[in-house]
């Protein structure tokens, strides 16, 4: 039975102690989140560059794996592990590209299990990678030891690096020789990871159509 418009009401109500700002502090922070897309920056081969060459130079690396029959790899921890699932879905399905992220829940917990969490990423990624093929390697501090791993380990097959990281710009990912390096200036977890994903998401547009052109 459809609930009362008063029931639905006093779910939406707060409690006694909830701020009653709560909705104006919400506001701020997409305000925030808008401004910091402003400012994210990228460094091609460890040189500056304005971001809209970066993100163009991602599309096409889109189309290159496309076209050359080569795969991307996606990895990430936590919240970046979730990002990298649905992108390497959405390029599978935007681009028709061999896109896959290493995060199984099996694969990561065998791995994990039988040689050290810091291991979880490199080693399928040694075993799958081939040069030509491409890494995109997130993660919100860039410090992740098994993320900067496997980061390294692409560099070592030949595989194309890219890297998007937030937090300190010194962070041992953005250091890396990356092909690309996205960099979203936030310590906020949350604006960190609905950056890098709009970053990631705004090279995707038009991959099959242009692929037909």
């Amino acid at each position: 039975m459809p609930e009362s418009s008063a029931s639905l009401t006093a779910c939406f109500e707060p409690p006694s102690s909830a701020s009653p700002d709560a909705g104006r502090r919400a506001v701020g922070w997409l305000r925030t989140l808008a401004e910091l897309l402003d400012v994210c920056t990228c460094r091609r081969r460890g040189r500056e560059a304005p971001l809209a060459q970066g993100l163009d130079d991602l599309h096409r690396l889109w189309r290159r794996q496309h076209v050359e029959d080569r795969a991307v790899y996606w990895i990430g921890n936590g919240g970046s592990a979730a990002l990298a699932s649905h992108l390497a879905q959405d390029l599978l399905r935007a681009g028709r590209i061999r896109s896959q992220a290493l995060t199984d829940s099996s694969l990561l917990t065998c791995t994990a299990n039988d040689h050290g969490y810091q291991d979880v990423f490199r080693r399928p990624l040694t075993t799958l990678g081939r040069a030509g093929d491409a890494l995109v390697a997130i993660s919100s501090s860039g410090m992740s030891p098994n993320v900067v791993s496997a980061a390294e380990a692409s560099l070592q097959i030949g595989m194309t690096l890219v890297t998007v990281s937030a937090f300190s710009p010194d962070n041992a990912l953005r250091a890396l020789p990356a092909a690309l390096a996205f960099h979203a200036p936030t310590e906020c977890f949350g604006h960190a990871e609905l950056a890098h994903g709009a970053l990631l998401h705004s090279t995707m547009g038009g991959l099959v159509q242009a692929d037909a052109d």
